[in-house]
């Protein structure tokens, strides 16, 4: 008998910083960032990444225009809980 093993559900701070993650690395690349491209690499569905990406938007971690960029405050916030993960 084949066993399953559940995925623990990720918490929406774990997909903010997934999310900044991504912008972060296609931006350092030269590339535009779209919202396509994060979802993929979030492995998240389109529609919840659109409601992540406008709480976001309205926290002032990224600002979203032709793509997504990251705000000062969005960087402080990946800084953050990166240090925070690394304890």
């Amino acid at each position: 008998m084949e066993r399953i093993i559940a995925k623990e559900r990720r918490t929406k701070t774990q997909i903010f910083f997934e999310v900044i993650t991504a912008v972060i690395d296609d931006t350092q690349n030269n590339e535009s960032v779209s919202p396509t491209r994060v979802q993929n690499k979030c492995k998240t569905s389109y529609d919840k990444l659109t409601k992540y990406l406008e709480e976001m938007e309205k926290r002032g971690m990224i600002e979203k225009e032709k793509s997504i960029t990251v705000t000062e405050k969005g960087m402080e916030f990946h800084k953050d809980y990166s240090r925070i993960n690394d304890l």
